[in-house]
């Protein structure tokens, strides 16, 4: 099992809509997406403004196929250049986590 995690700094004054739009394009990716179910996360200490995707993926094969279909997803990447209206630039990190 892999756990996909990205997550991203919302700008000062912006929190309540970058979650509105990380809830948006997951939902797109989970509608579009079989076997996508990308949930959000926020922090409940610590550093308010971090958003959070998560995703479990049964093997590596699974993860680089739903990866190599969002590449090429012009609906995913016009959610992504909306998006970065209320993110700072930079501040994304992804994470892939093996289950031990």
């Amino acid at each position: 099992m892999f756990r996909f995690q990205r997550s991203g700094r919302a700008k000062n004054g912006k929190v309540l809509e970058a979650i509105k739009w990380a809830k948006e394009i997951a939902e797109y990716i989970n509608s579009k997406y079989s076997q996508a179910s990308f949930q959000v996360y926020i922090q409940v200490f610590g550093d308010i403004h971090a958003v959070y995707w998560c995703m479990d993926y049964k093997d590596l094969a699974t993860y680089e196929s739903i990866r190599a279909q969002l590449l090429s997803d012009e609906g995913y990447w016009a959610f992504v250049g909306k998006g970065m209206e209320w993110f700072i630039e930079g501040s994304f990190q992804d994470t892939l986590l093996s289950l031990v």
